[in-house]
């Protein structure tokens, strides 16, 4: 089984994800907030590319949330926050998302044979997942602003740990194993350096702290979110 470890959105390539799984990683914070809503009681989570397309859903069962670089989308009840899903009445709706990097990054996946979506949140279950489908594996990083995120590859490390446990002889690319020393350099104080990452100072000069720590926990919820047609649904791994 081979592992590959792509660091921002736009390096992924169409023709190079066929036949395989892509876990789709955005810490800060899309995935981490898809996750967390599913978690929270929404029915389904819709990850749509452009503000207008969500803007479509105008049916009461729909919740609209997302944000442009780091803001609020002006209208949306709801921002690209997992602490904010906590505390949302979500039971008994769809959420339409639409973010910067993380739904777009979903997108750019769509030839691949299965997506999930991974975070620290879902970690275990989602490596777990990935090699019950016994596919080689892709792990998008979205990345910040065209850019690669820390955050993000020290989660993807965090999953190629957690992936050698079940495979040993894993095939994995040079970043994946520069990933995976970066986790185990950082992994003690994950939130600390979340915060300083270039997304994390963004967020903590944005008053958004709060989502940084609840992101940088570990193994939160076992479940993984998983791609079904054009919307992610809560799966579990087989036991």
């Amino acid at each position: 089984m081979k592992i590959e470890v792509v660091c921002k959105v736009d390096e992924v390539k169409f023709d190079e994800i066929k036949h395989k799984t892509v876990i789709v990683i955005d810490v800060l914070r899309s995935s981490s907030t898809i996750t967390t809503a599913l978690a929270h009681g929404v029915s389904e989570v819709i990850p749509v590319e452009t503000i207008g397309q969500a803007r479509m859903y105008k049916e009461e069962q729909f919740l609209l949330a997302g944000e442009r670089y780091g803001k609020k989308v002006f209208g949306f009840p709801f921002t690209n926050s997992p602490t904010e899903m906590t505390k949302a009445p979500l039971h008994g709706h769809s959420l339409v998302l639409t973010t910067t990097n993380g739904t777009r990054a979903i997108h750019k996946s769509w030839k691949a044979d299965a997506i999930l979506i991974g975070s620290f949140l879902n970690g275990s279950a989602c490596a777990q997942m990935a090699l019950q489908l016994r596919k080689d594996i892709t792990i998008l990083c979205a990345g910040t602003r065209q850019q690669f995120a820390l955050e993000d590859g020290i989660c993807s490390g965090y999953l190629v740990s957690l992936l050698k446990q079940g495979v040993p002889d894993l095939v994995i690319n040079d970043l994946g194993m520069a990933m995976l020393a970066s986790y185990e350099c950082y992994k003690n104080d994950l939130f600390h350096v979340l915060r300083t990452t270039t997304t994390g100072k963004r967020l903590v000069q944005a008053g958004n702290e709060e989502d940084i720590s609840f992101c940088a926990q570990q193994d939160l919820y076992s479940f993984v979110p998983t791609l079904r047609n054009e919307s992610i649904i809560v799966q579990f791994p087989e036991k």
